[in-house]
């Protein structure tokens, strides 16, 4: 019973340490998944450079999780996310392409960038491509 209060004691001091911090975003989860990554590649290339480096990625993802400059968090946040978005758009392209490429066709709105799937059955010669969401019309041959 004794066990019961002290850990429900502790569980709402660390819901008060964290009130106010920044958390989990998109940067911190992209610096996360790195630092995975090196920590495999460590144990085949056994390298103090190398754990010194992870080491410093776990660092700077608690660093930014606990900090309380949330506006400092979320314009670092953007900027990746910035910077992210071209390689995202790229991989979702290939995913769908690989996901679809039996059935259809894929292409991507000039305008808007977004990623449209023509069925493979569509008529041979000039297609006219609608985009769903900027009502944009592009003609491709098929």
């Amino acid at each position: 019973m004794k066990f019961g209060n002290s850990f429900r004691g502790f569980s709402d001091k660390y819901k008060r340490f964290l009130y106010g911090r920044y958390g989990q975003d998109g940067l911190n989860r992209f610096i996360s998944c790195v630092a995975f990554i090196l920590c495999i590649i460590s144990f085949i290339i056994r390298s103090g450079y190398l754990t010194a480096a992870i080491f410093a990625l776990l660092a700077i993802t608690i660093f930014r999780s606990l900090s309380k400059k949330h506006a400092d968090r979320m314009r670092e946040n953007q900027i990746y996310e910035k910077a992210a978005k071209p390689v995202k758009r790229k991989i979702k392209y290939w995913y769908v392409r690989l996901k679809s490429g039996k059935t259809h066709r894929v292409y991507t709105c000039r305008e808007c960038h977004s990623i449209l799937r023509v069925p493979k059955d569509a008529p041979a010669g000039k297609l006219e491509v609608k985009c769903p969401k900027c009502r944009g019309v592009s003609v491709r041959r098929q």
